[in-house]
């Protein structure tokens, strides 16, 4: 999973407290931040406000505008969910304090005065700003009157309290209030020439596409070049038939944009009639679809093959800097592979020369889940060459290894984190393979791939790399250890003897991204730092400004 692409934007991605937490947590920091705010001030002022008086201001102040906030942007915002609309409130409200905090120290009525006014302005260019991003810049028409209205509570609340009673130059209010309208305005103005400049060079809104991810919504894009990608299936029959499909399409780029859920549809779709999962071909983000709706095309190009009854024990070789593993049937073999420093691969590095219906190549990607390698080897650059040669020497190897009887047994457990065991025996030695719909495994997964080295003679742990959830990406710590035991039990007492077979098809035409793929990372990674530079500038005059 490399910090080099659209994965970017799992960092703005983490957990939100539920709802039932959030609301009693705005009430009671709303107590917390008043009695806070009136030790502040007897400490540091003259001024000494009664328990009664605090009780009031600080429900006018820190909880009033905040809970209307809450529910406002949640029934106006098209889709804005309760939970991000409440924590928002809470960031707010915090921010609020800490001004206060910072009013407590002011020195004369005048800095009091910038302070009051920088705080409004701060509250309102967030909530215009974190709305925009969660909803997209298409309405910010809408976001500029809805961010207004808690601000202008609060400023009310500011004039019927002290606001009036200042001896502040007419002039000042005018321009503080005419400040808070031309800070929300110049960062909307901000955003939309990002949005104009990422557009005219991917013509993709960055803004739609960041808040699409953040909720996870399912959406095409208007990128990609014209291809027919093979569709792989190994198909094994025990009695009962196993269904591996393994198209030559990346699972991305992310969340419901392009295939960023191919392997879950195809995973489910393949499970809805029969029994199957996902693998995972050695290629980059340059082979991600772009519209969801083509996973219809790579189920139909899965194929039935003609099985076999025999095949070889597995064969494995280590290179140092890459390992394969790998087994052969009539004519046919399936490999693994796995290089611990290396994320993902050209198309062409291994198979260029190689007929897709005779060699099946499967990209592990046991990788920690949160700490995977960035780099991608390049077709024809030196490492690719060096590789590429491994890979020939080990097909060579692959190739004089005899035939046996195979027997196989094998179970997929479905639930959030699709899970996968097959056992695999041919001529005594037995082989375990593990699969999880994820991008990288889990420390406990990895922990568990060893635990069962030693009940097999090899185990093999892989995930199908993809890319469905961005919450997942970025908080996935553990998985469901004791459901891939139970997968692993029916799948060792299922076995009996068996048929493999492999075969190739490749889909209807479709869309995948190639090269406009680079170029939606660039614009997006370029012009998210220069949105945040240009915010900091922007704060940074904005103080100048008000003092």
């Amino acid at each position: 999973m490399g910090a080099d692409n659209v994965d970017v934007f799992q960092r703005l991605v983490f957990s939100l407290p539920p709802l039932k937490a959030q609301i009693p947590a705005l009430v009671v920091l709303s107590l917390v931040y008043s009695f806070g705010m009136h030790l502040a001030f007897t400490v540091f002022t003259p001024i000494r406000l009664t328990i009664p008086l605090v009780l009031v201001a600080g429900s006018l102040v820190f909880l009033l505008p905040f809970l209307f906030a809450g529910e406002l942007f949640h029934q106006v915002l098209p889709r804005y969910p309760r939970s991000w609309s409440y924590f928002l409130a809470l960031v707010n409200q915090f921010v609020l304090f800490v001004y206060g905090l910072i009013l407590s120290g002011a020195d004369t009525t005048g800095n009091a005065w910038s302070i009051v006014w920088l705080a409004f302005i701060t509250l309102h260019v967030n909530n215009v700003l974190v709305l925009l991003i969660s909803t997209g810049i298409e309405y910010y028409k809408r976001i500029l009157v809805v961010s207004s209205a808690q601000t202008g509570i609060l400023i009310a609340v500011f004039y019927l309290f002290v606001g009036g009673a200042l001896g502040i130059e007419t002039y000042r209010h005018v321009f503080s209030l005419a400040s808070v309208a031309i800070a929300a305005v110049f960062v909307v103005l901000i955003l939309l020439a990002v949005e104009y400049l990422i557009k005219s060079n991917t013509d993709v809104s960055a803004f739609t596409l960041t808040a699409g991810l953040l909720r996870n919504d399912r959406e095409s894009l208007d990128l990609g070049f014209e291809s027919e990608p093979h569709v792989q299936t190994l198909s094994i029959d025990n009695g009962d038939r196993l269904t591996l499909a393994a198209p030559w399409i990346h699972p991305g780029p992310l969340g419901g944009f392009g295939g960023g859920q191919l392997s879950g549809t195809v995973i489910s779709e393949l499970n809805a009639e029969g029994t199957g999962f996902f693998l995972h071909v050695p290629c980059t983000h340059k082979e991600d679809l772009a519209n969801p709706d083509d996973a219809e095309k790579v189920l139909d190009a899965v194929a039935d093959p003609e099985q076999v009854s025999r095949a070889s024990r597995l064969v494995s070789e280590d290179y140092g800097e890459i390992e394969f593993f790998g087994r052969r049937f009539d004519g046919k073999r399936i490999v693994f592979l796995h290089a611990e420093h290396i994320d993902d691969y050209d198309t062409g590095v291994f198979m260029r020369d190689v007929e897709e219906s005779s060699v099946l190549l499967v990209d592990l990607h046991k990788h920690d889940i949160q700490e995977g390698p960035e780099k991608e080897v390049q077709y024809g650059t030196a490492e690719a060459n060096r590789l590429k040669g491994h890979f020939d020497d080990f097909l060579e190897t692959l190739e004089a290894a005899p035939l046996h009887e195979y027997e196989a047994g094998f179970d997929v457990h479905l639930d959030d984190q699709d899970l996968f065991a097959m056992v695999e025996v041919v001529d005594g030695e037995r082989t375990l393979l593990l699969g999880t719909d994820t991008n990288g495994v889990t420390a406990d997964m990895r922990d568990l791939e060893e635990e069962y080295r030693e009940e097999f003679d090899h185990v093999l742990l892989f995930s199908t790399d993809t890319h469905a959830s961005i919450h997942d990406l970025a908080n996935m710590k553990r998985s469901n250890v004791t459901a891939m035991r139970r997968a692993v039990e029916n799948a060792a007492a299922s076995v009996a003897p068996a048929t493999i077979g492999l075969t190739s098809r490749t889909t209807r035409p479709l869309d995948l991204l190639k090269n406009h793929y680079n170029g939606l990372v660039f614009s997006v990674n370029i012009l998210i730092r220069l949105t945040i530079i240009s915010l900091f500038l922007f704060y940074f005059v904005l103080i100048v400004w008000m003092f």
